[in-house]
């Protein structure tokens, strides 16, 4: 299965005080951490940064191509939008940049489970039973299709987790030697210290 990689490092960041994206995790940053967690997926061909506009990390080095939102403005939705409209291979792997400590064997599960013909979409159900649609598998197009008409409707938009819900995707059960601690959101600088500890 030919897989395109895309990495969300636009978000605002609000709580963080800066770019998140440009965090120092240890020995490397979170967007480069999500950038080799994405590269050990089996069948990843290409990995994109997706930052909220063109000129967000003009002046930083990043270690993959960035492309701005198409649609700045929406959130999570916009670079859903974006990765899916800028992906080239029939599967597309979404994954927020504050997520650091994913296993490899999650990725592998939602690799195994988006590889069935009928599957629209592979998401992962966190620890605290809810899903998290920004670390799965799209299969591009019809999903592609399916967050443009949303978007185009003109309607409030619903949370992606509903999103997901009602596109029927696969639901991804964690690992058994998962911790309760792998969906680690990295919201604060005391989130940022809690990852580096436990990946230590």
């Amino acid at each position: 299965m030919d897989i395109d990689a895309f990495i969300l490092i636009g978000g605002r960041s609000s709580r963080f005080g800066s770019d998140k994206a440009l965090a120092d995790l240890g020995s490397v940053t979170l967007a480069e951490n999500a950038a080799r967690l994405a590269a050990k997926i089996p069948g990843c061909a290409n990995i994109t940064f997706v930052a909220a506009n063109e000129t967000q990390f003009a002046g930083s080095e990043m270690p993959q191509n960035v492309v701005g939102d198409k649609n700045p403005g929406w959130g999570s939705w916009s670079g859903i939008q974006t990765a899916l409209a800028a992906s080239k291979r029939e599967m597309t792997f979404i994954l927020a940049c504050d997520l650091p400590l994913l296993s490899e064997e999650l990725l592998e599960k939602l690799v195994k489970a988006a590889s069935e013909p009928d599957v629209i979409a592979a998401v992962p159900l966190q620890p605290d039973g809810r899903l998290q649609p920004l670390c799965g598998l799209y299969r591009t197009k019809p999903v592609l299709a399916a967050v443009e008409a949303r978007i185009a409707s003109g309607e409030r938009l619903p949370s992606l987790i509903s999103f997901v819900r009602d596109l029927g995707a696969a639901i991804v059960e964690l690992p058994e030697n998962s911790t309760q601690d792998e969906f680690l959101n990295v919201n604060t600088r005391e989130d940022l210290e809690k990852a580096r500890r436990l990946r230590s």
